[in-house]
């Protein structure tokens, strides 16, 4: 219908009439931009309060924008927004201080800025606009806004009381709205939790499965990249220290992939002398050298159909890259002595625990290859970033050791102490270690601090030229208390080799001047002998000072 003149009685029972209409919106299933639109609908056509709009701060909070609007052209929206502080036009003016703005004539408020302002087709009539703050314990969340065209006779405060019932209206939506969203957001994040739960512990028993024991972020995320990847045929290189399990993780690669049900086969490239390597890796036939008294397939064709895990292949020799390039090329295999390849299908998995890139930059490793084999590269972290899985491993072994020894031995609670302190420069390999020579040399049924103590401490003075960012060994250990090793413990025994570096020049001559050029000073406070300290000086070209 269209908008007329609404005075005394006639104009109580619309007003009325439009407040029972909003209430009956209200019970309906809440669909917010619907029941919305439907309380502006019925302020235009009722009461020829049009152009509805519910504006509300953005996700930021610092601008108004239009949520729901009702008789407004997409053109007049996008001009209606206000910006920071709330400080522009009436709109701002009501958000800002909770109050009513009502404007009888646009045409003559300065403050009113006319930006979403809808005119009827050539009409000049004066215009009124007024905007009611929606409330939510007395401070403002939104603001509900129309204009009145047209002289009417009705007064401004009937419009102001109806409007003011439809922003509570409104404003009891919003606030649904705003709990469903958060509750649904809540929901989700608790669905995704559960999700990430499920996968994980999917990902923790196949790790189980293949013996890779442990529940940590960083083992975890690299069991997730060899899932992810081992249903492709894209080589995979296993990266990080010695002992880090990488044939652990190849075989779950294999295991898992399309090819579970064909050969696994393993070779060392830094166990075999490069003469016999080739023999080993490519075959050859009867008679192409002294000795081969019959052919032998290579390591390459008893992989066919299956995977070939190489091992430590920073040690393979150039001349044998450029052919294991050629192989993954040509996809065939060339065995010493014959005349025609043999075609072949493996999927290749290496491991290495130098770093590729130095190895390529020093010309030790080619690049082609090497860009051949890095397609996806997994890193395998070290054990002494993996703190929180070293008792569940120990326990794990212990177990194993007793089945095999067929004995019944723990490990006292300050022993296994020790062992989390521990640095662990072997990893999970020398943690294993460990574990079998105290389980064999314990007399009782305990492993106790102190036993583990002194084995640790004689581990110690062997050091990898290598240490991870972590700190080292005896540092890792210095924190513990033994009986026995407590001269260990607190450093008074031979410090471990330590391997020289250029970049160890500066150190020394600092530690030679906070100790005036003592040397045996100098030398403890970089944790090495007088003699280790000589030694470096030496190879470093550093000047001899005498103590």
């Amino acid at each position: 219908m269209t908008a007329t003149d609404l005075a005394g009685g006639d104009g109580i029972k619309q007003q009325l009439s439009v407040i029972q209409e909003i209430a009956k919106l209200l019970d309906r299933p809440l669909d917010p931009p619907r029941t919305v639109q439907s309380i502006l609908r019925l302020l235009s056509q009722m009461l020829g309060l049009n152009c509805g709009r519910v504006l509300a701060p953005d996700s930021s909070g610092l601008v108004l924008e239009v949520k729901y609007s009702y008789g407004l052209t997409h053109a007049r929206l996008a001009q209606g927004a206000f910006s920071v502080g709330y400080h522009e036009g009436v709109t701002g003016f009501v958000m800002r201080t909770g109050t009513i703005g009502l404007v009888t004539d646009i045409d003559q408020e300065p403050l009113y800025l006319q930006r979403i302002t809808e005119r009827s087709g050539g009409s000049h009539s004066p215009i009124a606009f007024i905007a009611v703050p929606i409330l939510e314990s007395g401070t403002p969340i939104g603001v509900l806004s129309v204009q009145r065209e047209g002289i009417r006779h009705r007064a401004f405060d009937s419009d102001i009381a109806v409007l003011r019932v439809a922003a509570s209206a409104i404003g009891q939506v919003m606030r649904i709205r705003q709990f469903l969203n958060q509750q649904t957001e809540h929901l989700m994040q608790e669905n995704q939790s559960l999700k990430n739960s499920i996968v994980m512990e999917g990902m923790l028993q196949k790790s189980l499965s293949h013996g890779i024991i442990g529940s940590s972020e960083s083992l975890m995320k690299a069991v997730k990249q060899c899932m992810q990847v081992a249903h492709s045929e894209a080589p995979v290189m296993l990266l990080g220290e010695s002992g880090t399990g990488k044939e652990k993780f190849a075989r779950m690669i294999h295991q898992q992939s399309d090819r579970s049900e064909h050969p696994f086969v393993c070779i060392n490239c830094a166990a075999i002398p490069p003469d016999l390597l080739e023999a080993e890796l490519f075959g050859y036939e009867k008679g192409s050298f002294t000795g081969a008294n019959g052919a032998k397939k290579g390591k390459i064709m008893l992989a066919d159909g299956g995977t070939l895990f190489l091992d430590e292949i920073g040690d393979m020799p150039l001349q044998l890259q450029a052919k294991l390039l050629r192989v993954l090329q040509e996809r065939q295999v060339d065995p010493i002595g014959s005349t025609r390849g043999v075609p072949v299908n493996f999927r290749l998995i290496t491991a290495t625990h130098v770093n590729m890139q130095e190895h390529v930059n020093a010309e030790h490793f080619r690049l082609d290859l090497f860009y051949r084999l890095n397609v996806v590269p997994v890193y395998l972290p070290p054990l002494r970033a993996r703190h929180e899985d070293i008792r569940p491993l120990a326990l794990h072994f212990l177990n194993e050791l007793n089945h095999r020894y067929r004995r019944n031995i723990t490990l006292h609670p300050a022993a296994l102490h020790v062992l989390e302190r521990y640095s662990w420069p072997g990893n999970v390999r020398q943690l294993q270690n460990v574990l079998e020579r105290a389980m064999l040399m314990v007399e009782d049924e305990v492993i106790d601090q102190e036993q583990m103590t002194r084995i640790l401490a004689e581990q110690s003075a062997v050091k990898l030229p290598k240490q991870g960012p972590d700190r080292p060994v005896e540092a890792g250990m210095a924190e513990e208390r033994g009986v026995r090793g407590e001269a260990f413990l607190t450093g008074a025994m031979p410090r471990a080799y330590q391997w020289v570096h250029q970049d160890d020049a500066q150190r020394i001559r600092n530690a030679l001047e906070q100790t005036r050029g003592n040397q045996a000073g100098a030398a403890r406070l970089l944790n090495l002998t007088t003699r280790q300290l000589r030694y470096r000086m030496e190879k470093l070209g550093l000047r001899m000072v005498r103590d």
